[in-house]
């Protein structure tokens, strides 16, 4: 496949470092079906893998969003760019380090759309009918806000192992108000099974407590999304994955799915 990549600004003068991935063939009449990609600094070598072990050719183009700043500082980044603002009376800042922001997830999306997408088609013939959005933990959380509140921008989103004990029930509470669907679109959440959350005790000497499977927090969430014909959902359980083997489980899933 052909690759491109460009450190790209975005309007609140955030920098992304974006690379895309495209067919060697010449793009369909409607431009090839796009996969975006989150964390794209810590699973390029998933992609990579994924692109040289196919046995056909590609036919679709692959995109990632990243940092492109050591693990720490992307850290810090995921807890702003991929969070919805919290819930009233809480503050705009991460749950578990009170000193990150957080309630960026709304400028990222509008960076996916009127940059990304439009640098995007300036190296490629896209199907903007055919735009996947795929991430994972606060990524995760991040395509399903973007199913609630930009519901029509992608026809496929995938979700793994989402933090939706963040500020819960907040996620749990915005389910219920999912906008009307202009186009049938698929939805895929990914859960590994030995998945636990462990909240931070009040006194940071004390033990952490015992882990909360965080399947609870995932079956509430898809129990309170209303019904609607347009809208196809798939739960895909990974037996004796935690939340980290889920990064690269769910990645190489995300790219079969979408190549199907």
């Amino acid at each position: 496949m052909r690759q491109w990549q460009s450190t790209l600004i975005s309007a609140t003068q955030r920098p992304y470092l974006c690379r895309l991935w495209v067919p060697e063939s010449p793009a369909p009449t409607q431009g090839f079906p796009l996969l975006v990609m989150l964390d794209g600094d810590w699973i390029q070598h998933h992609i990579e893998s994924f692109v040289e072990c196919q046995p056909r050719p590609i036919n679709f183009a692959i995109a990632s969003i990243g940092f492109n700043v050591a693990r720490q500082a992307a850290r810090q980044r995921r807890s702003y760019d991929y969070t919805p603002v919290p819930p009233p009376p809480h503050a705009p800042v991460d749950p578990r380090m009170p000193d990150w922001a957080a309630g960026g997830a709304d400028e990222l999306v509008q960076f996916i759309r009127t940059q990304l997408l439009p640098q995007l088609q300036q190296q490629v013939s896209l199907d903007l009918n055919r735009l996947g959005l795929f991430g994972h933990s606060y990524g995760g959380l991040f395509t399903l806000y973007t199913l609630l509140t930009y519901p029509n921008l992608f026809k496929h989103y995938i979700a793994a192992s989402p933090s939706l004990w963040w500020y819960h029930p907040f996620m749990q509470n915005q389910a219920v108000h999912l906008p009307p669907l202009q186009r049938s679109t698929q939805l895929n959440v990914l859960i590994g099974d030995q998945e636990q959350w462990r909240p931070k005790p009040a006194d940071p000497t004390a033990p952490r407590p015992a882990g909360i499977p965080t399947s609870r927090f995932l079956d509430a969430f898809m129990d309170q999304l209303p019904y609607c014909s347009q809208l196809k959902t798939q739960r895909h359980s990974f037996p004796d994955a935690d939340h980290g083997a889920m990064l690269g489980l769910a990645t190489a899933f995300a790219l079969r799915e979408f190549a199907a």
